[in-house]
């Protein structure tokens, strides 16, 4: 995008924004459908600093989101994504923006998002309405991951406040101390055998001294395959995460534990927003902006909440060096 067509953008949002403060109509918002990590990382603070800058009242909100993330918004009005539509039919049209646009991220309105919005707002007594669509959002912080936009002026449009999670379900029995654990194949992060392997040794090595609980989901709930682990003092989520419930459950969970160990990514992010202590590896770093671990480092740092990112190699070099 040109400085210019920047700044067009950018007024068009200001004035849009200025329409929906001045307005008393409902606003509704989503649907989010892409990745955990850009939703806590950016939609949400987004979102917060939206509400703050323009006072706008908690009761006009009406939230789209999925797989029981909705508990993070602090809304009224939320209905869930995955209550309308299947989760293939959400995937086949991330697809097709991958396929149409080299990527998943919701940068522009499609056709079937009118449609179903449309429906939901109909569903929840919604006539007449503003719609504040995540492609406001990327469209606005696309220069900061770009490396056009600089870190003030990304942190003034921001604001991380605490995120809402429920209880864990009933049915999940969790030890009084653990470590929260996802590894994940992703592209910095992908399933080879080496890896597998490495993964496998680390996990044991862990629950050898304190309870692990995966934060593993079923095939169905989550698009990310999880590494296969199992063994002694290592509890799974798997039986107690459903489509409507996986991401409430996850975070649940991860809210309770000690700290959280997987691959750099969403998870890893999420754990931060919840001020938990976390470790996140990747084994390489093509095809991801280093804009985002610069942003979750810097959380860190604010809150007093470790957070190491790294390769393998990096975690030796730390235990050689510090035992």
């Amino acid at each position: 995008m040109t400085p210019w067509r920047e700044w067009l953008f950018q007024e068009r949002l200001r004035s849009y924004l200025d329409r929906l403060a001045r307005s008393s109509k409902p606003i509704v918002i989503g649907p989010w459908r892409s990745e955990v990590g850009f939703e806590v990382l950016y939609w949400l603070p987004w979102l917060a600093w939206l509400r703050e800058r323009y006072k706008i009242e908690p009761e006009r909100l009406f939230v789209i989101a999925r797989g029981g993330s909705g508990v993070w918004y602090d809304a009224l009005h939320v209905v869930d994504l995955y209550d309308y539509v299947l989760v293939g039919q959400v995937r086949k049209a991330m697809l097709a923006d991958a396929q149409a646009h080299g990527s998943i991220k919701q940068q522009r309105v499609t056709t079937w998002e009118r449609k179903l919005v449309a429906l939901m707002a109909h569903d929840l007594g919604v006539r007449r309405y503003h719609w504040l669509h995540p492609s406001w959002c990327y469209r606005a912080l696309t220069p900061w991951w770009e490396g056009r936009m600089g870190h003030q002026t990304v942190l003034s449009r921001l604001r991380f406040g605490v995120l809402s999670v429920p209880h864990p379900p009933l049915t999940l029995a969790l030890p009084e101390k653990f470590v929260a654990v996802r590894f994940y194949a992703r592209h910095t992060w992908p399933m080879t055998e080496d890896l597998r392997a490495w993964t496998a040794t680390l996990v044991d090595r862990l629950a050898s001294r304190i309870p692990v609980v995966l934060l593993d989901t079923t095939s169905e709930a989550d698009e990310h395959q999880d590494f296969p682990l199992s063994g002694p003092n290592i509890v799974s989520l798997a039986p107690h995460v459903t489509l409507a419930n996986n991401l409430a459950v996850q975070s649940a969970v991860l809210a309770k534990a000690q700290g959280f160990i997987g691959p750099y990514g969403g998870t890893l992010q999420l754990a931060v927003r919840l001020h938990k202590p976390a470790v996140g590896f990747f084994s390489t770093f093509e095809g991801t902006a280093y804009a985002h671990k610069h942003l979750t480092e810097w959380l860190g740092v604010q809150q007093r909440t470790s957070v190491l990112i790294g390769r393998p190699d990096d975690a030796q070099f730390i235990h050689e060096a510090v035992g």
